[in-house]
């Protein structure tokens, strides 16, 4: 048999070492040749034989993790499998290897292109493939979450346009409402978060949208508080899965620099889906109110049912599929499913089976499950300052006299808040990115600071004093509190990228603790029997955006220490692996084994 032997480096990759399998599936990326075994592969030469036949000499030092390297299907199949080196026989003779069937993905070097939008500095057919990933998985994200916030807030437009006197709710009913979807978000949080990564992510999401759409359309026959609180529970279940959902699909596919922009885009919608119901109930009220005998407030719910019913679907068809799980289909072709899992190599497994509670437990000997929760915890309390606008604008309106603001303008006026929040937050993580390390927690502390000031100034002045545009501009500074959300969500995806299931476990958590708050801490703070009259709140809104403010610069300090540490490990194996080096070339030598650093 001819002897045959690689021009540069060969880096064996399989599961074990099996030496009665025959080699197979060769790429050549940056001057080292990769091989697989097992599979036939055509143009391999046929008496290239087996590793126990070839003259290679196998040294059992592993390289590195060479699924980093190849988007070669066959690599990514193997399923983070150890890589070794393989030394050529000293009496084989040198013979051309055949050109290898498939393209390799090498990642692009990062330029200022990249400042402006992700896809302007890589090739072509990466670019292609993020650009269908934005149209797709974006838009569809976008689309559901701004219909999620339109189905959770329209409540308390439909209260302020009428529900209030026709169902009588002249107590808390309000907070109670709202307390039975937080409760029901809380429950539902951490075991939808977790199942999305053993199912078929783009149907289950599709189904909880379409789940709480049908409940939708059955509020706008509510004749009681027992029927409403029912239903908010039921909608606050299908919703509690979605935003976490949404969030680890996007993080499963982008990379860090390519993230907090399109996190933020995904979080505008956050107040996008509040905007659009202002000025849906403003249209609502004005043309369909007693239409066939219904409350304006009873149509917004059908007109909310609509148009979430055609979004829910468009996330079916068009929610890519988990990398470790995606095949070819109407829009991504194989190459470009490769081109995915080479680019997130970590996401290319594919997880089934139970969780494991081992896992549980190391991901809780870690700080990201404490202060991202905390951090979350404390900066969801800060946005209650700014929803109490709508009552205080309502408040001017007093029965027997001339109603100073229509129904239209109560409705309207506040949304300036949202309008503020998504540029705002647009403008946080553009600059996250182009900070130096594209720092995450500097976004985190201003909004924090903000939230300390505002809802203090808030606190502190008349509700209504005789020039009320300074009050009314107080409230609109209150979006700036708000516009470190998107920023948030990248950093907990990015600190905890090599582990996907915790990743998914750290969002779940970050929403839970959020809302278990969310669910009781307005009930005390801003109880709708006392709106607009809630100065307690304000200043305890103060509070927890100090909260916020010390986690945020704990998390900082906490990921910095990891990296020095991360820095130093490195730095401590490259001496171990030159002093190996060292000692094993002497070794290699003296058998006759030809080393890496000889090439042919």
């Amino acid at each position: 048999m001819s002897p045959y032997h690689l021009p540069w480096n060969l880096i064996f990759i399989g599961p074990q070492l099996a030496p009665d399998r025959p080699i197979s599936n060769v790429s050549f990326i940056n001057n080292i040749w990769y091989i697989d075994h097992g599979v036939p592969y055509p143009s391999l030469p046929a008496s290239f034989g087996s590793i126990q036949n070839s003259p290679f000499a196998l040294s059992r030092r592993p390289i590195f993790d060479a699924m980093s390297q190849s988007d070669h299907s066959s690599l990514l199949d193997a399923k983070l499998s150890t890589a070794y080196e393989v030394g050529r026989d000293s009496n084989s003779e040198p013979t051309e290897m055949p050109t290898p069937a498939s393209k390799t993905y090498v990642p692009s070097k990062r330029t200022w292109k990249s400042y402006l939008w992700s896809t302007l500095d890589v090739p072509r057919g990466e670019a292609i493939f993020l650009t269908k990933l934005d149209l797709t998985l974006i838009s569809s994200a976008a689309l559901g979450v701004m219909i999620r916030y339109l189905d959770q807030v329209n409540i308390t437009n439909a209260f302020n346009s009428g529900m209030k006197e026709d169902l009588n709710l002249y107590g808390n009913e309000l907070n109670y409402a709202n307390a039975f979807w937080s409760a029901a978000y809380v429950i539902g949080q951490i075991p939808s978060n977790l199942i999305l990564t053993r199912v078929n992510a783009p149907r289950y999401i599709a189904f909880i949208e379409l789940a709480w759409t049908a409940f939708t359309f059955g509020s706008a026959g509510v004749k009681n508080t027992r029927t409403l609180y029912a239903l908010r529970f039921l909608i606050g279940l299908f919703e509690a899965g979605h935003f976490p959902a949404v969030m680890y699909v996007c993080s499963s596919y982008y990379k860090p620099h390519e993230l907090a922009r399109r996190n933020t885009l995904i979080q505008v919608f956050t107040s996008v889906g509040p905007l659009f119901s202002g000025f849906l109930m403003a249209a609502v009220f004005s043309s369909l109110d007693g239409k066939q005998g219904w409350a304006g407030w009873r149509w917004m719910f059908i007109v909310c049912g609509c148009i979430s019913l055609p979004c829910a679907l468009w996330t079916l068809f068009a929610m890519p599929q988990l990398p470790g799980r995606a095949k070819p289909n109407w829009l991504f072709s194989q190459e470009e499913i490769n081109i995915a899992r080479a680019r997130m190599p970590t996401e290319a497994k594919l997880y089934t089976g139970l969780f494991k509670w081992k896992d549980i437990k190391r991901w809780h000997k870690t700080w990201h499950v404490y202060l991202f929760p905390f951090y979350f915890l404390a900066a969801g309390q800060i946005g209650q300052a700014g929803s109490s606008m709508i009552f205080w604008v309502r408040s001017y309106n007093v029965r027997g006299q001339p109603a100073v603001f229509s129904v239209a303008e109560i409705n309207i006026i506040p949304l300036g808040i949202n309008i503020i929040t998504i540029v705002g937050a647009l403008a946080a993580s553009w600059i996250s990115d182009a900070l130096p390390g594209s720092s995450r927690w500097p976004p985190m502390v201003f909004a924090s600071l903000v939230g300390v000031i505002i809802p203090a100034a808030l606190g502190a002045t008349p509700v209504h004093p005789a020039n009320r545009g300074t009050r009314w501009a107080l409230f609109y500074l209150t979006a700036l509190s708000s516009t470190a959300a998107g920023v948030c969500w990248t950093y907990v995806n990015e600190t905890s990228r090599d582990d996907p299931e915790k990743r998914a476990y750290v969002g779940a958590m970050m929403n839970a603790f959020s809302y278990i708050f969310t669910a009781f801490i307005p009930i005390f703070t801003f109880p709708t029997s006392k709106q607009p009259y809630v100065s307690t709140g304000m200043f305890a809104t103060s509070g927890f955006a100090a909260a916020a403010l010390l986690s945020a610069l704990a998390i900082g300090y906490m990921e910095h220490r990891d990296k020095r540490k991360a820095s130093r490990k490195w730095e401590e194996q490259q001496v171990v692996e030159r002093v190996d080096n060292e000692s094993g070339d002497d070794g290699k030598r003296s058998s006759g084994d030809v080393t890496l650093d000889e090439k042919t």
